[in-house]
C-alpha cells in the first residue's frame, strides 16, 4: 500500500476536531496518486461530504470542463482539499453592525449576513452559506491587526489566523504569511465618498479629530449657522449633533459671541483617518497631492478661504494655512496645481492671482450653498449655480490602513481548532483585524 493510501485509511476514522461530529465521511482525495498535476480545493462542501469525493456538484462540472479544455480528465490528475481558518475568538462583523466570534458562527451554523467588500470596494452585507472547522496541524499562526485598530486592554483588536489565509490588501489578496510591512489592509471600516470628501475638507479647514474617541468636531460663528447645518446634513451617516455655545472673544476678556458647534459620533472609520492627519501636530496627508477633489476643495475653502473684493479691480482669493508646516503647504499646492490652480505661499496663506481666483470659483461654485455664495467671484456666482445633486452620498467605501502582523504560533493553546465561513457572491468577510477571504474561492462553487 502506498504512503498516500495509508494516510487516507488513517484519516478515514479521524475524530480529532469538531468536524467529526457533523461530517458524513472524510473527503480525502481522488484520482491518480502519481499524477504530475494536482488540484487543491479549499474546503469540502455539502456534495463533497455526501459523496466522499472532492469537487463534485457544480464545482465538479466546472473542473471537468476546464480539464477537458486542456485534454485531460479527472483520472489524469489528483484532487484534494485544504482549509484556511481563523481562531475561535476572531470577531466577525455581522450585517447589522454587531460583532460575533467566528467559532460561534460556525458551531451554530449561522445563516444570516456578515459585512463584506464587493468588487467596487463597497461595504455590503452578504449571507453566510458555509461553515468549516479544522485542526491547526502544522500550520503557523499569526495575529493580524492594523495601525488604527481599536485599543483593547494592553493591545489592539486583532484576529488570529493561519498563515495560509488570504487577507485583502490594496494590492489584492495576500497570504497572511506573505504580508509585507508596507502593505495596507482593508480595515472593514469605511465612509461614503461624500462623507470622505466633507471630513477631509473639514480637516484641512476648521475641523479636528479627537484622539480619545475618534469623533469629528467643528464650529462656526452664528452668522454661518446655515453652513454648519449644511455640513452636518452631509455627514448624516456619522450622526452629528449640533449645539449653540457662547464663547469669550478674548481669553480672560468679557466680550463674547455665539458659535454653532457640531460633533459627530465616534467612528472606527474616523479612527482609520486620524493617523493620516495627525502626528505630533495636525498635518496634510501626502495623498492629498493626488486625491484633492473639487468637492473637498470647496469645503476647505468655505472653512478657511477668503475672497478679497477690490473696487475697480478683479477679486483675488486666499486660504489661511497658519497651522500647517512648509512640507504640508507643498502637498496642498501640488493638489491645487493638479486641479489647474497654481498658488503662491505667503505669510501663513496660499494666494491665488486674479485669473486663478476666477478658475477657483468656477471649480467650486456648484458645491457652494446659498449661505456661502459670498465666498465666490461675483461674476462666477451669478452664472454658476449651486447644484445639490453634487452631494449624493453613494455607497460606503472601505478604508485601508498599514498592516500590523506578528507570528503567534508558539503561544500555548488548549484548543487547536480553527474556523472559517463561506460568504455568498463576495467571498470575503470583515473581522476585527481586517478583511479576509472566505474558505472557498469563487471558481470552487
Amino acid at each position: 500500500m502506498s504512503e498516500l493510501l495509508s494516510y487516507a485509511e488513517e484519516t478515514s476514522t479521524c475524530t480529532r476536531c469538531p468536524l467529526a461530529a457533523t461530517r458524513t465521511q472524510v473527503v480525502f482525495g481522488s484520482g491518480d496518486e502519481h499524477a504530475d498535476l494536482m488540484f487543491v480545493g479549499e474546503a469540502p462542501g455539502f456534495h463533497e461530504d455526501k459523496n466522499g469525493v472532492p469537487f463534485v456538484g457544480q464545482a465538479g462540472k466546472l473542473l471537468e470542463s476546464l480539464l477537458n479544455g486542456i485534454g485531460l480528465s479527472r483520472s489524469d490528475v489528483y484532487i484534494a482539499n485544504v482549509l484556511k481558518c481563523l481562531g475561535y475568538d476572531a470577531h466577525v462583523q455581522l450585517g447589522d453592525g454587531t460583532w460575533e466570534r467566528i467559532g460561534r458562527l460556525v458551531r451554530s451554523k449561522y445563516g444570516g449576513t456578515v459585512m463584506s467588500i464587493d468588487e467596487h470596494g463597497n461595504l455590503v452585507p452578504r449571507r453566510v452559506v458555509g461553515w468549516h472547522a479544522t485542526p491547526l496541524g502544522d500550520r503557523r499562526v499569526y495575529r493580524l491587526t492594523y495601525r488604527s485598530a481599536k485599543r483593547a486592554g494592553l493591545g489592539k483588536t486583532s484576529v488570529q489566523l493561519t498563515g495560509d489565509h488570504p487577507v485583502l490588501t490594496d494590492r489584492g489578496y495576500v497570504r497572511a504569511d506573505e504580508l509585507e510591512p508596507t502593505d495596507r489592509v482593508a480595515t472593514g471600516q469605511g465612509l461614503s465618498e461624500l462623507a470622505y470628501d466633507v471630513v477631509c475638507g473639514t480637516l484641512l479647514g476648521d475641523g479636528t479629530l479627537s484622539a480619545a474617541s475618534a469623533h469629528l468636531s467643528f464650529g462656526h460663528s452664528v452668522e454661518q449657522a446655515a453652513y454648519a447645518d449644511f455640513k452636518a446634513d452631509l455627514l448624516s451617516e456619522l450622526e452629528p449633533r449640533r449645539a449653540s455655545l457662547t464663547v469669550a472673544a478674548v481669553a480672560g476678556g468679557t466680550a463674547s459671541y455665539e458659535v454653532v458647534q457640531v460633533r459627530t459620533r465616534a467612528s472606527r472609520a474616523l479612527d482609520v483617518l486620524r493617523p493620516e492627519f495627525y502626528g505630533e501636530r495636525k498635518r496634510v496627508p501626502a495623498w492629498i497631492a493626488y486625491r484633492l477633489t473639487p468637492r473637498m476643495l470647496a469645503i476647505w475653502f468655505m472653512d478657511d478661504g477668503h475672497m478679497r473684493i477690490r473696487p475697480g479691480r478683479r477679486p483675488v482669493a486666499e486660504i489661511a494655512t497658519v497651522s500647517f508646516a512648509e512640507a504640508d503647504l507643498r502637498i496642498l499646492q501640488e493638489g491645487l496645481l493638479r486641479l489647474g490652480l497654481p498658488t503662491k505661499a505667503t505669510r501663513g496663506r496660499l494666494s491665488f492671482d486674479a485669473p486663478t481666483t476666477r478658475a477657483l470659483s468656477e471649480t467650486i461654485a456648484p458645491f457652494v450653498p446659498p449661505s456661502m455664495r459670498s465666498k465666490l467671484d461675483p461674476e462666477v456666482e451669478a452664472h454658476v449655480p449651486f447644484d445639490s445633486g453634487r452631494f449624493e452620498p453613494g455607497p460606503v467605501e472601505v478604508l485601508y490602513d498599514e498592516v500590523e502582523l506578528e507570528e503567534d504560533t508558539a503561544k500555548p493553546r488548549s484548543d487547536t481548532t480553527f474556523f472559517c465561513i463561506d460568504v455568498e457572491r463576495t467571498h470575503n468577510f470583515v473581522t476585527a483585524g481586517g478583511v479576509v477571504h472566505n474558505c472557498r474561492p469563487p471558481g470552487n462553487r
